[in-house]
């Protein structure tokens, strides 16, 4: 079986028309029955799902049933933001948690990072990652 967190992985953030809100998944993914365990889906499966899927073990990213390709970097930033939905947090607090690293906390990395990520996902998506002005950054999928 294919190690997951203890609280399982975001499996897709889906849209509810209507509402101005979206539903975030998070589970454990099952592979198909006679499919072998880890193998990629098929394309023909992920054209079919809409919304924004994160998959962390394969590290790729669909919108829409579309792969969006990320930078190692990009990757990690929605990764982190996405498994803390609606947390705030602040420039030096993503350079320590994501980078890992002790950049000054006036950087304008995380800035350039979260641009390229927003134009990457496009309008429906981008969205999600919200500037907090003046205190820095979160992942929230329902968007009034």
């Amino acid at each position: 079986m294919l190690p997951y967190g203890p609280d399982g992985t975001l499996l897709a953030v889906v849209p509810i028309p209507g509402t101005g809100i979206s539903l975030a998944v998070v589970g454990y993914p099952v592979t198909a029955p006679g499919a072998a365990p880890g193998a990629p889906s098929s394309p023909d499966t992920a054209d079919a799902r809409s919304g924004l899927l994160l998959d962390r073990e394969q590290r790729r990213v669909w919108t829409d049933g579309a792969e969006v390709t990320l930078t190692f970097q990009e990757f990690e930033l929605l990764a982190f933001l996405s498994a803390h939905p609606a947390t705030v947090f602040s420039r030096a607090d993503l350079v320590q948690r994501v980078w890992q690293r002790d950049f000054a906390a006036d950087s304008r990395t995380v800035d350039v990072h979260v641009s390229r990520l927003r134009h990457k996902l496009g309008p429906a998506y981008g969205k999600y990652l919200v500037t907090e002005y003046r205190v820095g950054y979160q992942f929230r999928a329902a968007i009034g």
